[in-house]
């Protein structure tokens, strides 16, 4: 490698964020010391989801063994040939100095959102080979993020408000009622997109005095199931983020949270088959002494396009403008998408930016990839779509 002073692919987008069927395009930068004689070179673009993990099994005589779970789904793999020979006798000959070498391919349509986890990923990568007559070839590999949109407002019955009510008991020695708690929880819809606030309003009625309210609590959670080909599943549930008010409380009272919600990939990870993904808010009311916090849970949609609240202009608008607002996010590229968003109508937001995950890979290596390949150790986090709303003001009362 010593003549090899420099080997990467660049991309096109310095944010190498793309939705399906957009083309990728970008180049191979060579940068060699010395002359090279090489059989060829060619890339290798691939999308593919992979789940794995291992689990202690007990088998039928009790004995524990370590079993290796996995799966895989192809959703497609493009190879292109840069230089080749004319046939097996003869070398392409690539001159010291710098060299590009431009490609682009289009992606399929109908493939899912990047994902990365410890236990499975969606993921999109371009390698490129060098391929050398008696050597180990020279490989060096980017990944790309792909984002398949979903649209808050095709699911508007998924995105309904949250309207709750509930009350529970406190008791003493198992028998003496000490007094009740009344939980009243709003929140205005179940649907929401990176960068938007969920703002969570809780009315309260502490009939009890002996027990207070010490806290309540808000979190994001995420499930995931990861499917293996033997048909086993695993179950991971995480928190995503969670925000905490911890008073003081009065026995009567109002209390709003709100929670931003972060760089995250949609629900559902929609034309992905051995990945599921969903999400939930969780509120918890914690209380003073030895009784149990209050616990209830919501699930939630994530999507990259948010719910049109507005209907002011619906009389205004012509029925070709409407028709562009709901067709532009889906069809025109991510760079252009920004540039249009000044003549785009105010009701309809756009991304204003596309940012990291907030969880991503270590490396982008696959588990029988040569631990030789550039790149392949970089860390990598998918990108979303995250959009600038304002800043709730919140009271708690």
């Amino acid at each position: 490698m010593m003549s090899l002073k420099t080997f990467r692919v660049v991309l096109d987008r310095s944010r190498n964020t793309y939705v399906g069927g957009e083309t990728v395009a970008g180049k191979i930068i060579l940068d060699n010391a010395k002359e090279k004689n090489i059989k060829g070179m060619y890339l290798i673009a691939n999308g593919e989801a992979r789940v794995r993990w291992t689990e202690t099994d007990t088998d039928s005589d009790n004995n524990s063994c370590e079993n290796s779970y996995t799966n895989s789904e192809n959703y497609f793999k493009f190879k292109f040939t840069i230089l080749k020979t004319t046939n097996d006798n003869t070398r392409v000959q690539i001159t010291a100095g710098h060299h590009e070498y431009p490609f682009e391919f289009q992606l399929p349509h109908n493939i899912p959102t990047s994902f990365e986890h410890r236990y499975g990923h969606i993921r999109y990568t371009v390698k490129a080979v060098i391929d050398r007559p008696w050597k180990f070839n020279h490989e060096c590999k980017i990944a790309f993020s792909v984002v398949s949109n979903l649209d808050l407002n095709t699911y508007q019955d998924k995105c309904l408000g949250i309207d709750d009510e509930a009350c529970t008991n406190f008791y003493r020695c198992c028998c003496i009622t000490t007094g009740s708690l009344n939980v009243h929880f709003k929140v205005p819809s179940s649907g929401y997109v990176p960068g938007e606030s969920l703002v969570l309003t809780i009315n309260y009625t502490n009939l009890s005095n002996s027990v207070v309210i010490t806290g309540i609590t808000m979190k994001l959670e995420q499930k995931l199931k990861f499917h293996a080909i033997s048909a086993k599943t695993k179950h991971e549930y995480s928190e995503i983020s969670s925000v905490k008010y911890s008073g003081p409380f009065s026995n009567i009272g109002l209390t709003t949270l709100d929670l931003r919600i972060p760089p995250i990939p949609p629900s559902n990870l929609e034309y992905c088959r051995i990945i599921n993904l969903n999400y939930k808010l969780k509120v918890l009311v914690h209380v003073s002494g030895a009784h149990f916090k209050f616990v209830r849970s919501y699930p939630l949609l994530i999507g990259t396009i948010p719910l049109n609240y507005s209907s002011d202009e619906t009389n205004t608008e012509s029925e070709t403008v409407k028709e562009l607002a709901r067709k532009i996010p889906k069809s025109m590229s991510i760079d252009a998408s920004n540039e249009a968003q000044s003549s785009f109508i105010n009701r309809q937001r756009l991304p204003s930016s596309y940012e990291e995950c907030i969880s991503g890979a270590e490396n982008i290596r696959d588990h029988d990839e040569s631990k030789y390949v550039l790149g392949a150790d970089t860390p990598f986090a998918p990108r979303y779509p995250v959009f600038d709303y304002p800043t709730p003001n919140v009271q708690s009362k």
